[in-house]
């Protein structure tokens, strides 16, 4: 079940804690317009506006790992996109491109990325040139 977390509870907080322990950005948590959403307590992402919009902080901590928490928090924030009138959901990654390409991603190229989402803090900088830019139509 997807909960959408409210800034500045125990359960955010859980979910900044398990971006650090994967190593993922957690500086624009608050500045940027995201809803953050939990599926079922063992993971975690946000996900923008717009006809573009942005998949943000997929994440299932190592223990919750190979259940399928990942496959369904990943489908779950894409119908909720569409459901908001995204058309594209974009997102970038330094290490699961496998996985996103199983769900129908499709490796693009960062001129590819219209201005929202290439304004975004998280394409702009905080995440390395050498991620993957990933789109994929909803």
């Amino acid at each position: 079940m997807l909960l959408e977390l409210k800034r500045e509870t125990p359960e955010f907080e859980t979910f900044v804690a398990a971006l650090r322990a994967a190593g993922l950005p957690t500086e624009d948590l608050h500045s940027e317009p995201f809803r953050y959403f939990s599926w079922n307590g063992v993971g975690f992402g946000g996900v923008g506006s717009g006809a573009d919009a942005l998949l943000r902080s997929i994440v299932v901590p190592a223990p919750a790992r190979g259940r399928g928490a990942g496959v369904a928090l990943t489908e779950a924030l894409a119908r909720c996109a569409a459901e908001q009138g995204t058309q594209r959901l974009w997102l970038l990654t330094t290490g699961a491109a496998p996985f996103f390409e199983k769900l129908g991603w499709r490796p693009a190229a960062r001129p590819e990325a219209p201005a929202s989402i290439a304004g975004s803090q998280q394409f702009s900088g905080l995440c390395p040139a050498s991620a993957a830019l990933m789109v994929r139509p909803l």
